[in-house]
């Protein structure tokens, strides 16, 4: 796990009335926050920490995400005191970054694969730029008209040329040698002096990229909602991953079923996010306690790992039972299956793609939590996961 830092600090003024009041990356798009637009999409690579270096209507920042645990990674919003530009930003980050990081534009979405990327090694360079098409961009001046050489070192290029930053950088501690208390801009002052010195790297990306400065490309956004939403296959838990055997109580009684660990990876190789989706009325009945029942989760994950390196991005999984002798238990029925509290609840966090994504159950209140949500829904056949994952056209 490493940390990453989100530059939320500009004033937007290429946008003009539209962010004199509100700042660019709290600038909702549909009913949500561009900047937790960026956080669903972070969440999946479980950062330990993520930072926001904040310092144009600051207070908002702090009162929505100052410490603010999502998922397996938690928010610290950092004053930056004065504007001191994307350079001076991260003069506040030289105490608490201990190793190399992610940092991030606030007002771009960029959709690669940050595994992947923070993969490359540095060696001896300084960092490591996402780079993108430059197709509609004329006016980004920002590490704009570059060129790659034969061992990915980026170059200025005097002529125009189709590639650009995307916003998204692999830095080593280092850096921060370059770093002073007072106004910067990180690229034009700090980095391309770097890439003068050959000690920037590059790596070009397909996947889709956006920068909400420009007002067209805000427009956009709001337009075709759809966009950056991801898509998910969810999946009951007993008799869908492991064999129903009745109440699992401890990791004894679980057991993969035929294809399951392969049909994980297939999923992930193919950029969907896997969620299970349980009820779990065993602790509601206080047959099992909800914190034994995360060390069999964590140990299913560390299964699945340890055999191919598949990952599970997330689990919900409900507790109650309506007879409960635990008062907390009985409550938030809409959690339970048939009800579709817990879809709800992932669709929310993780910005979920319904059109485009698929529950796989093996139960009645299974498909109907799933067409509350208009969800596409599939029973569970009696084939492997992975055979039946292959057959379903929408996978792709």
């Amino acid at each position: 796990m490493i940390d990453a830092a989100i530059l939320v600090g500009g004033k937007g003024s290429r946008l003009g009335k539209i962010t004199k009041y509100e700042p660019k990356p709290l600038l909702k798009i549909g009913k949500n926050r561009f900047l937790d637009l960026i956080i669903s999409n972070l969440l999946k690579y479980n950062l330990k920490k993520i930072y926001l270096l904040c310092a144009f209507k600051k207070k908002k920042f702090f009162k929505l995400y100052h410490k603010k645990k999502i998922h397996n990674s938690i928010i610290y919003c950092i004053d930056e005191g004065d504007f001191k530009g994307t350079g001076g930003a991260l003069y506040k980050l030289k105490k608490k970054i201990k190793k190399n990081f992610i940092l991030m534009n606030g007002d771009t979405l960029f959709d690669i694969d940050i595994n992947q990327f923070i993969k490359n090694r540095l060696k001896n360079n300084f960092g490591l730029i996402a780079l993108t098409k430059n197709k509609n961009y004329k006016d980004n001046k920002k590490i704009n008209n570059i060129i790659l050489d034969k061992n990915e070192i980026i170059n200025l290029s005097l002529k125009k040329s189709n590639l650009m930053n995307g916003g998204i950088y692999y830095f080593s501690k280092r850096i921060f040698n370059y770093i002073t208390n007072e106004y910067s801009s990180l690229e034009n002052d700090i980095i391309n002096k770097l890439i003068i010195k050959k000690k920037i790297i590059g790596k070009f990306y397909y996947d889709k990229f956006i920068d909400i400065g420009h007002k067209d490309k805000l427009k956009y956004l709001r337009k075709n909602l759809s966009l950056f939403r991801q898509k998910t296959i969810f999946l009951d838990r007993d008799g869908v991953i492991n064999k129903d055997v009745g109440y699992v109580i401890n990791y004894k009684r679980f057991f993969f079923l035929p294809g399951v660990k392969r049909a994980i990876k297939y999923l992930n190789d193919k950029k969907y996010l896997v969620i299970i989706i349980s009820n779990q009325a065993a602790v509601g009945k206080s047959l099992i306690n909800e914190s034994d029942l995360t060390k069999i989760h964590m140990k299913m994950k560390k299964e699945l790992y340890d055999y191919n390196g598949s990952v599970i991005n997330d689990i919900f999984y409900s507790p109650y039972y309506k007879y409960s002798k635990i008062k907390k238990y009985k409550l938030s029925k809409n959690d339970r299956k048939p009800f579709p509290g817990m879809l709800i609840k992932a669709i929310n966090k993780w910005n979920v793609d319904i059109v485009n994504s698929i529950f796989i159950g093996d139960k009645l209140t299974d498909k109907l939590a799933s067409n509350k949500c208009g969800i596409k829904f599939y029973f569970k056949k009696n084939i492997s996961l992975i055979k039946q994952l292959r057959k379903i056209n929408e996978i792709k």
